[in-house]
């Protein structure tokens, strides 16, 4: 049996066993080919995404690529917007989870680990070839605003989480900002030298500087609101909801993440 042949039979198939409706194999389709130009566009940029290369490794007939996605230039489109949206979701349901952390430390961990996943991450990769590289204008419009919206919400969401945690509304998002800016930082500095055991000492000296900037800022009574355990928000937590990584793990997780996927390609 062909490539084609399995994941077509799979994508025939609902979680339960079943058949799928008509529109449950049209969206498995669509997400089939969408995951594949994703990865092509990670490995190749967009310069070298083929058509016939998408629909080979989705492992589906051409036909019904086209069908979903009759240009190369609407099937981009929609790669972008299906990682940036995904990418989104993820940002966002960690962010919202945060605001039950124990505290402060732990939100600027879940940060760190967030924005490493996005900016090291295909999605940003992506981004950045679309925004600065060799796509048409309008494209390059759409994909900057669209990111602009959606990286500003993203942001949004977690300057809230460290507001939950007591922390003035100016304060949580200059933390934010330069945090962010740390994150985007090391991923320029890896073109030219990749050392996570240096990006995790520096995100040691960078929490160490918060809690200085922190302890300068606020008071006495304020210090201790905002490192209460009894200090947090009321939302209910989902049980899908990623965990709350430590600020000093955070980093240290991603480097045993990087060396596994090494030691396996």
């Amino acid at each position: 049996m062909s490539a084609i042949e399995r994941k077509s039979r799979q994508a025939g198939r609902s979680s339960s066993g079943g058949r799928r409706t008509q529109a449950e194999r049209s969206q498995a389709t669509k997400k089939l080919i969408l995951d594949a130009a994703v990865r092509i566009m990670a490995r190749r940029g967009t310069a070298g995404l083929r058509t016939g290369d998408v629909a080979k490794e989705a492992g589906v007939s051409i036909g019904a690529q086209l069908h979903h996605f009759p240009t190369k230039h609407s099937l981009i489109l929609a790669a972008f917007e299906h990682v940036n949206e995904r990418s989104t979701e993820m940002s966002v349901q960690r962010a919202r989870f945060a605001q039950r952390a124990p505290d402060p430390e732990a939100v600027i961990g879940a940060i760190v680990a967030d924005a490493s996943d996005f900016f090291f991450g295909k999605g940003f990769f992506i981004e950045m070839g679309l925004a600065f590289g060799e796509a048409d204008g309008g494209l390059r419009k759409f994909v900057r605003k669209s990111s602009r919206k959606s990286r500003f919400f993203v942001e949004k969401t977690w300057t809230a989480a460290l507001e939950a945690r007591g922390l003035p509304s100016e304060l949580a998002g200059d933390i934010l900002a330069l945090t962010l800016s740390i994150v985007r930082g090391f991923v320029m500095r890896r073109l030219i030298d990749d050392d996570p055991a240096r990006r995790e000492h520096l995100i040691r000296l960078w929490g160490d500087m918060i809690k200085s900037h922190l302890s300068a800022r606020l008071t006495p009574e304020q210090l201790a609101r905002i490192n209460s355990k009894d200090n947090r928000s009321g939302e209910r937590l989902d049980a899908r909801d990623p965990p709350v990584v430590p600020f000093r793990r955070a980093e240290a997780t991603r480097a045993r993440q990087r060396k596994k996927i090494k030691e396996r390609s």
